[in-house]
């Protein structure tokens, strides 16, 4: 079994939207995403499968609105793999505009 691959990333709401961005110069699979907000939010998470052969191939994986919550956790219900020229981009808007959110993005290679 190959050993996970985590990348984080932060955001301070107050001052923009997160974006991060995930890609690798090989095949990953996505085992999932967590995100852990300061304080409660009520924003929007997605999480996109962004093709490297263009934007007519990007697919939203997930898109969930929080509610005064301060976490989120996405798991693919099954076997998601992007190759060398594709991205996985896991956004949170920031309309209420307050807290930090916190996100891991847990991979292993193909």
């Amino acid at each position: 079994m190959k050993p996970p691959i985590a990348v984080f990333g932060s955001q301070d709401l107050s001052s923009g939207t997160l974006s991060l961005e995930v890609d690798f110069d090989y095949p990953i699979r996505l085992c999932q995403v967590l995100l852990h907000a300061s304080t409660n939010i009520s924003e929007t998470v997605q999480v996109k499968y962004d093709s490297g052969q263009g934007t007519n191939y990007d697919v939203i994986l997930d898109s969930t609105d929080l509610s005064s919550e301060s976490n989120y956790v996405f798991r693919p219900t099954g076997v998601c793999i992007i190759d060398r020229n594709d991205k996985f981009v896991v956004t949170c808007t920031n309309s209420g505009g307050s807290g930090i959110v916190y996100v891991s993005v847990i991979c292993v290679p193909a």
